[in-house]
């Protein structure tokens, strides 16, 4: 179950990430054994948490939740400027998703954005 609450900014606002992990394993042959994973994301979305109005333990989900995502953006860049370091233990997001956005792996993003006043 995906764990939502209302604010000010947004009546059923997110305030998980969601992982689905498919893992697909092919033989071909006697020997030969391809691996493969798919994961799909969908991330709660990042809130001012002044805007948003939350306050006690929503106002402290609001702040991991933009932790995560704004260690996911430094991994991305990290990745982008091909740098020795990438930070994949800043969060539990970009640990899990190391794999996944590093080395051979293809990496596809669909967002979202929704205009605010």
């Amino acid at each position: 179950n995906r764990a939502t609450a209302s604010t000010v900014l947004n009546e059923h606002s997110s305030r998980s990430h969601l992982i689905v992990s498919i893992e697909v394993a092919v033989r071909s042959g006697e020997s030969s054994l391809t691996k493969g994973k798919l994961l799909l994301v969908d991330l709660a979305g990042s809130e001012r948490v002044k805007l948003s109005g939350v306050t006690g333990a929503a106002m402290k989900e609001a702040q991991h939740i933009n932790k995560s995502l704004s260690a996911l953006g430094d991994v991305m860049e990290a990745l982008d400027n091909k740098s020795k370091h990438v930070p994949y233990r800043n969060s539990k997001l970009t640990y899990i998703l190391q794999n996944c956005l590093g080395g051979n792996a293809r990496t596809m993003m669909i967002v979202t954005i929704c205009p605010t006043d």
